[in-house]
């Protein structure tokens, strides 16, 4: 037997395939379509699907008991977010300068450039934060799905290192700092920040955790149905149901797309 939503399902997901196959090739065409192509001043070939009807026949079979499972609260993981967003980047960065501040290198140039760097004014620290807030949620909606997978809810250990590696990314590998990495004691620096930064980031992510349920459990009765032709041939003409779908092609904006406030710590 089949389920509704699957066969429905299914049908979405070829047709998505089929206009990312005609956009593939599209894009492979454009060298040919270019300055020196065997077909310069054409224009590039290409096609969009349009609205698409379809009529699916189907017949309920019965039911197959009880589907349970875990789907996420929208409105606990939108707020949970938005605190990530809005405190890990101070908190990421804080961890990393407090390792700098106590380890043993000695106070010489590359140290005097970090203090400097963080003597900035409190306006650029701010832009900064939000610019890193900002990839902070980029780096974290691009694996919605994963993090929330987990039991009970949330992948801790997905979204720690996540969150560490935009914080390394941004920071620790910024040009600027690049002095303070450098020489013998430049790689055990580093990776006394990166340490210092995961277990920093470890307990505020358990702290944080416990004050939002990001999934719940919903329970669904599994309704059977039939689409094959030749059996709903054999069946009542009232127990044969229509479905009529209409599907017009949507562009959904990628999550990474952002418009920056900040271009890193070279900001001025």
């Amino acid at each position: 037997m089949s389920r509704l939503n699957l066969i429905v399902e299914s049908l979405l997901k070829d047709i998505i395939e089929a206009q990312h196959a005609a956009n593939c090739h599209a894009a492979s065409l454009a060298r040919q379509y270019g300055k020196r192509g065997r077909a310069c001043g054409f224009p590039l070939p290409s096609a969009q699907i349009g609205s698409l009807e379809f009529d699916l026949k189907y017949a309920v079979t019965g039911t197959s008991g009880v589907e349970e499972k875990q789907v996420a609260d929208t409105e606990q993981w939108s707020l949970f977010r938005q605190e990530l967003e809005e405190r890990v980047p101070a908190f990421a960065i804080r961890s990393i300068v407090m390792a700098v501040v106590h380890s043993s290198l000695p106070d010489d140039e590359a140290r005097s450039d970090f203090s400097s760097l963080l003597a900035r004014e409190e306006q650029w620290k701010k832009n900064f934060c939000s610019y890193l807030g900002k990839k902070i949620s980029a780096a974290v909606s691009a694996h919605e799905g994963a993090l929330l997978k987990a039991e009970p809810g949330l992948d801790r250990g997905l979204l720690l290192e996540l969150l560490a590696g935009v914080a390394e990314r941004e920071f620790m590998d910024n040009p600027e700092l690049e002095d303070l990495f450098q020489g013998t004691r430049g790689d055990p620096l580093r990776q006394e920040c990166r340490a210092n930064l995961r277990e920093g980031l470890s307990s505020f992510l358990a702290a944080l955790a416990e004050k939002y349920v990001l999934t719940r459990q919903e329970s669904s009765v599994v309704v059977d149905v039939e689409v094959e032709a030749d059996k709903l041939k054999k069946m009542p003409e009232e127990a044969v149901q229509t479905l009529r779908l209409n599907i017009s092609p949507a562009s959904i904006p990628s999550v990474l797309a952002e418009q920056n406030d900040v271009s890193g710590l070279s900001a001025q």
